[in-house]
């Protein structure tokens, strides 16, 4: 077994280069499974494949930082294990000719370099073929290690590339020095005209003379870095980040994509602060935060109660002479964006934001979909809708006056400088010019929340309901938009952000709990297309039905197989029209399982004994039972249940009290039921005692099954 260190050195590279390699499941993940793999792949079978195909951290390790990209990868076989291939020919009939070869026999034996006594015969599906095998003697690790690393490098995906020599060599940033270590031997390989070896660099400025690396030591390397003034430890960087802002700077709430943004861009991080003029504080914190964030990468400075102070906190790439200087040259470089900041702010207001209005009729809306104009207008008729919907017509005015202002910012200079402040732009010129606060409160919210990955506990702090009724409405609108004129998802590929847009609709709904027709909002906002989509009406409901399933269970976080998803699934079987109505089902169903698994089954076995009766009778199975056709006793027990327990559980259910519902229903019906088929057929001769018997089955199914669950869907209901 040996051990392999591979670095390879760059220019800086971009934080967005960086970012992509380090992926959405933190500590390269991604990138450590795309080398177990190539490595145990079975061409060469450096690696030993492990049952789940998955590679263990402890033995690949990866990491990066701006200068270089480097990997470890412990215990590699020194020689690629021998393989037996086998080569399949051609059919018996065509390699033989009685009992003497064929010329295809002897081409196949020929091109395998291989004999007579070397041919089997082989049955598959599709006759005899002949076959050889060959024995494949595995290659030395630093034979095949050259090709891999190459091909390795050259496969890496990055948002943007460069070309600097003449081979072509396409990556983020020009290659300036590679290692690549088996054991204590160099591999020797080259790209972009640069040769592997042993040298490594450290920090470009605090330590820039060449280091030796003897041997594939991952913890000496790291060492040797350290010492170099090179932390290549993604999440140590961005801890000592974290720690000085909290620690020193006495912040509390931190912006962790600047956070991460910063620990991307340095190799050892070293923080100072600055100051500017007391007198921006009149602009909008937001838009103070932005210039720093946007132009320097520097963080805002907010006091003990969340009021933004005249002070920021830069981040360096090292302790270095002359700390005052460069603090200086920021807060100079940070008076000049907030100077531009204010007469954009200044400007804007000159004119108040309804009276740019028209100015939407400049801006088009997904190109096929007309403009900005023909949107807020759409939005406006939505509201009433909405409102109808939900039973709200005390807010309709406002809802529609937020529809009418929601995107006029982005026709202002602010928003053009900054467009992270879009929302918050609205809401600014919103106040100044006299509109109420509500409205404005909600023009902000409309982009909110930012990312998928926050608690939908958590918004109702941050959007209003109102804001939140016009961030359903416009994601709606959007997607009925997308889907309408072919735009869906494929696969990762999702310019239009219709995941995050139907992932946050889904959110905002569980986050307040707004009850309504999702089909009749749908198809609200597919007719106010007035026939500029190209789907119809009853294909886009279905398909945007499926892929708001798709969110809710993304949403939820239920894993396939478990007995959450099963819960959920049987929930989607009975509607999913009401999403609102979904989530507490879902909430309660699996809250009763946890704290009652026994009376939580019994009520399944209920929906689903009912349930084998009621498809076997297939469309002839009826829901009107005739009392004196029951003959058994247990059957007219069942009815006596039915009739005078079922208002019990109606109950319950209007109240969406799920779990009060199902432990009812299994209560009353389980006991009963067992005894009834144990004792009584339902598929007897006579059919009207069998039609009958079918009915009361039916009603005691679709008692529960029509508005809860079909939890015959669950499994292991034993």
């Amino acid at each position: 077994m040996s051990n392999l260190l591979v670095e390879i050195g760059t220019e800086e590279l971009p934080e967005t280069a960086l970012h992509q390699i380090y992926g959405e499941e933190k500590t390269y993940t991604e990138l450590g499974k795309r080398i177990y793999g190539i490595l145990s792949h079975e061409g060469n079978r450096l690696l030993p494949r492990n049952d789940n195909n998955k590679f263990d951290p402890k033995q690949i390790k990866v990491e990066a930082a701006p200068r270089r990209i480097a990997f470890f990868v412990a215990s590699l076989f020194e020689r690629q294990a021998d393989q037996t291939v086998e080569f399949v020919g051609p059919s018996y009939e065509k390699a033989y000719q009685g009992d003497s070869p064929t010329p295809a026999l002897l081409g196949f034996l020929k091109s395998k370099n291989a004999s007579f006594s070397e041919v089997t015969l082989k049955e598959t599906p599709k006759g005899r073929f002949v076959s050889i095998k060959k024995v494949e003697k595995g290659k030395s690790a630093d034979a095949v290690l050259p090709l891999i690393l190459k091909d390795f490098f050259a496969s890496l995906y990055f948002p943007k590339f460069m070309r600097w020599e003449s081979t072509g060599f396409r990556f983020p940033r020009p290659i300036r020095w590679m290692v690549a270590l088996l054991d204590s031997k160099v591999i020797p390989f080259e790209i972009a005209g640069m040769k592997s070896g042993r040298i490594t660099f450290g920090h470009r400025f605090l330590s820039p003379k060449p280091i030796r690396l003897e041997k594939a030591d991952w913890n000496l390397y790291l060492k040797a870095l350290h010492r170099a003034h090179v932390n290549l430890s993604f999440e140590a960087r961005k801890k000592i980040i974290r720690k000085s802002l909290e620690g020193r700077f006495h912040q509390k709430h931190l912006d962790e994509e600047l956070l991460k943004t910063t620990a991307h861009l340095v190799e050892e991080p070293f923080l100072i602060d600055g100051t500017f003029l007391k007198t921006y504080l009149d602009l909008p914190p937001e838009l103070l935060a932005s210039c720093m964030k946007k132009n320097q990468k520097i963080f805002a400075c907010y006091d003990a109660k969340g009021k933004l102070m005249s002070r920021f906190v830069a981040v360096l790439n090292g302790k270095r002479k002359g700390l005052s200087k460069i603090r200086v040259d920021y807060e100079n470089v940070l008076e000049s964006r907030l100077r531009d900041a204010r007469y954009f702010y200044d400007v804007d207001i000159k004119e108040p934001l309804p009276t740019k209005g028209g100015l939407l009729k400049q801006l088009v809306y997904l190109g096929k979909l007309g403009t900005m104009a023909d949107k807020t207008m759409r939005l406006e008729q939505l509201s009433s809708r909405l409102c109808h919907l939900l039973g709200r017509r005390d807010i309709q005015s406002d809802l529609k006056r937020v529809a009418t202002l929601s995107k006029i910012d982005l026709m202002t200079h602010l928003v053009y400088e900054f467009p992270d402040l879009q929302g918050v732009a609205g809401r600014e010129y919103a106040l100044e010019a006299g509109e109420k606060e509500t409205v404005a409160r909600a023009l902000e919210a409309q982009y909110l929340p930012r990312n998928l990955a926050e608690d939908y506990r958590e918004i109702k702090k941050i959007i209003s309901p109102l804001g939140a009724l016009f961030g359903l409405m416009d994601r709606l609108d959007h997607l009925v938009g997308a889907f309408g004129i072919g735009l869906d998802p494929t696969g990762s590929q999702d310019p239009y952000a219709l995941r995050r847009a139907c992932g946050i609709f889904v959110k905002l709904i569980r986050a307040y709990r707004f009850h309504f027709s999702l089909t009749d909002l749908v198809a609200a906002s597919f007719d106010l297309y007035g026939g500029k989509l190209e789907k119809n009406k009853k294909e886009l409901i279905a398909k945007l039905t499926e892929f708001f399933k798709e969110r809710v269970i993304f949403e939820i976080g239920v894993k396939a197989g478990t007995r959450d998803h099963e819960i959920l699934q049987s929930i989607f079987k009975t509607s999913f029209d009401d999403i609102a109505d979904v989530y507490e089902r879902h909430e309660h169903l699996t809250a009763f399982y946890e704290r009652d698994p026994e009376g939580f089954i019994k009520a399944a076995k209920v929906v689903e004994r009912t349930g084998n009766i009621v498809r076997a009778a297939n469309a002839a199975a009826s829901t009107e039972v005739n009392p004196e056709l029951l003959q058994e006793t247990l059957e007219r027990e069942l009815y006596r249940l039915l009739q005078e327990r079922s208002a019990e559980i109606q109950e319950a259910t209007v109240r969406r009290d799920y779990e009060k519902a199902t432990l009812l229903f299994g209560k009353i019906f389980y006991g009963p039921l067992n005894d009834f088929f144990n004792k009584v057929m339902v598929n007897v001769e006579d059919a009207q005692i069998r039609v009958n018997r079918q009915a009361l089955m039916n009603r005691i199914h679709h008692l529960y099954k029509e508005k809860i669950a079909d939890l015959s869907l669950l499994s292991k209901l034993e």
